[in-house]
């Protein structure tokens, strides 16, 4: 398995020697997971969802996956057919670090079978200096969301089952957990994007959210697209910022220069992210950890990181 640099044509020789199939991980799907990878060969899908560890996603529709969980149905869909050669654009991009680690395994197994990998990650890429400016809020916060529950349609399990989060200061807060439990959701919620089948949410004034980065690709044309998203967001005065994984598709330059700058934003702005991303998490000035819906903690960093079992094996560099 080989990482292909976008910058010095790593990426193009690749292609060029090798003819693989490049699979651009934004591919869009409709119908359930099953019927997805079963509709050629079932049983090379089916051997497929036990390797990848997806055969719980079977009768979920694929437009309901989390980000993360698409990420995976996707390299399991690009291997139904046996290809000889494959380049992943950004397969990690919405993996939790456990997840990330699991994928990472499970492609170098499928590399030891005789496919050869390639794949791209722009956070692995130098990007040189890079500055992110804010304007600072002058009203005070308001998010109060009681008892909320959302079901997306035709699903059976709630997204979001009975939370209740009450904000009226500025800060940083990051809304973790594992691909699939409820952290974009939530969001959507807070935003006004989605309405809550039950309970209310209340609002001083708008909002700005920024969804997840849906476009992919190693062409040079969009790799500053979510510097200028984020710069925009950050020139915003609302007391109230809702950003969905912000430093995905972040070099580590970006992402140094983002966190500094969204720290300095959240001390006159309540700022709110989804993230997996560890160095925001250790700005941050509390936690809300979801688990299935459900909120099962929230409270300051400190406390989270004195509780959770999971920190310290995750907070270091891999």
């Amino acid at each position: 398995m080989q990482w292909l640099s976008t910058a010095d044509g790593t990426f193009e020789e690749y292609v060029e020697r090798y003819r693989p199939h490049v699979i651009e991980m934004n591919q869009p799907f409709s119908g359930k997971v099953g019927h997805l990878l079963s509709s050629g060969d079932p049983f090379r899908g089916a051997e497929l969802a036990t390797l990848l560890q997806i055969d719980a996603l079977y009768p979920k529709r694929f437009d309901t996956c989390s980000s993360g969980e698409q990420q995976i149905v996707r390299v399991a869909f690009a291997l139904v057919d046996r290809p000889e050669s494959i380049v992943l654009i950004e397969p990690f991009r919405h993996l939790d670090q456990f997840r990330k680690e699991h994928l990472e395994m499970l492609l170098r197994r499928i590399s030891g079978l005789g496919v050869q990998i390639g794949y791209t990650e722009r956070a692995r890429e130098q990007s040189g200096d890079v500055t992110f400016t804010f304007t600072e809020s002058n009203r005070a916060p308001i998010i109060d969301a009681q008892d909320v529950s959302y079901r997306h349609p035709l699903q059976a399990v709630y997204a979001i089952e009975d939370v209740t989060i009450q904000m009226n200061e500025p800060g940083l807060t990051v809304c973790i957990g594992t691909n699939g439990s409820g952290k974009s959701t939530l969001l959507e919620l807070l935003a006004k994007s989605r309405r809550p089948l039950k309970g209310r949410v209340k609002r001083g004034e708008r909002a700005v959210y920024l969804p997840a980065e849906p476009e992919y690709g190693p062409f040079p044309k969009e790799e500053r697209r979510r510097v200028a998203q984020l710069q925009a967001v950050l020139h915003d005065p609302s007391s109230v910022l809702l950003l969905d994984e912000p430093t995905v598709d972040l070099t580590g330059q970006e992402r140094e220069a983002f966190v500094e700058a969204v720290r300095q934003k959240a001390e006159t702005a309540r700022v709110v992210c989804a993230t997996h991303d560890m160095e925001l998490i250790d700005r941050s000035t509390d936690v809300i950890y979801l688990a299935s819906g459900r909120v099962v903690f929230h409270g300051t960093r400190s406390l989270f990181q004195e509780r959770s079992t999971l920190w310290s094996l995750t907070s270091s560099p891999s």
